[in-house]
């Protein structure tokens, strides 16, 4: 059975020349196993610094404090060459950069083919019509041929499609999905969402999708995390968070969308700049004297979900 993955107290800096730059601030959710979790918010907000984390892929000038747990294993502590185990075959992932993450020089078919040998007893003949099979049901007419190319031969589009490929490959138990859709059009990227969902059906993987389209995630998610500078300021299932969103920065998002109205979140009032409470408190229309004096903690919602915002005091 798939473990949940459960973090606690993650903390994220990256060390710059002008000091240490905050991406994650004393985040703690479970990701719960045979679900489909969403976490949407804007640039910068540190979804995909969480997703990194868990991975242990963050550059070296990343500071990370916190506990990570895939099930009983501590992931932040496990030795490398046991965490190199389960990268792939345990816990797959879609990058969100796909021009950094396929190699140039190899051609394509080896770089999936390896992938499923790596971690499947599989001999390179099966590996190579796994591999067909699964850019096949990524939309590519000719499999065979886009095995014997390289990645420079790919368009940006395309080479989205191959690392998604690459991430489910070894159908892993658990997949983090960064920006899946990224730069794609309607029609591939709906192609990409009913991938993501059959994998998702027929090989019982769980899933994290880190993503600003929140037409997918209204689709393909059981529950959305939002999350505004390193927190998760309000989760729920995503039909509450798509048609009932609590916290004024989730309505913003949605009001946002062209089906919302496209009405942009406000720029930050400066006057309220200098704070010490909630962080989005320099853009809230709704905003009390109190929320800039103190951070305010998760409530409950009916329902199970939670929200930070005094609001629902």
């Amino acid at each position: 059975m798939v473990p949940d993955i459960e973090i606690r107290d993650l903390t994220v800096s990256f060390e710059t020349a002008d000091g240490p730059v905050p991406a994650v601030s004393g985040l703690s959710t479970t990701f719960r196993a045979g679900r489909i979790s969403g976490v949407i918010g804007e640039s910068g907000s540190g979804k995909s610094v969480m997703g990194l984390s868990i991975l242990r892929l963050l550059p070296n000038t990343a500071r990370v404090s916190g506990s990570c747990k895939l099930g009983e294993q501590e992931l932040y502590t496990l030795p490398l060459n046991e965490l190199r185990k389960l990268r792939g075959a345990s816990i797959g992932l879609i990058p969100q950069n796909p021009g950094a993450s396929l190699d140039p020089v190899m051609r394509i078919g080896r770089q999936l083919t390896e992938a499923i040998t790596t971690h499947g007893r599989r001999s390179r003949g099966e590996a190579k019509a796994q591999a067909a099979e699964l850019l096949r049901q990524f939309g590519f007419e000719r499999p065979e041929q886009i095995l014997e190319q390289y990645a420079f031969q790919m368009s940006g589009g395309m080479s989205q499609r191959l690392v998604s490929a690459l991430g489910l490959a070894c159908h892993p138990g658990w997949v983090i999905a960064d920006e899946p859709t990224k730069g794609l059009d309607a029609v591939i990227r709906n192609q990409v969402y009913r991938v993501l969902r059959q994998i998702y059906t027929q090989h019982h993987s769980s899933m994290i999708v880190i993503t600003h389209d929140l037409r997918l995630a209204r689709q393909l998610c059981d529950d959305i995390r939002v999350m505004y500078m390193g927190q998760i300021i309000e989760q729920n299932t995503a039909q509450e968070v798509m048609e009932h969103p609590r916290h004024p920065y989730t309505a913003g998002l949605i009001h946002a969308m062209p089906g919302g109205g496209m009405t942009p979140i406000p720029s930050p009032d400066p006057d309220r700049a200098v704070h010490q409470g909630c962080p989005f408190y320099p853009r809230c229309a709704r905003a009390e004297a109190r929320c800039g004096l103190s951070v305010p903690g998760d409530y409950a919602l009916p329902g199970g979900g939670k929200v930070r915002c005094f609001l629902y005091e």
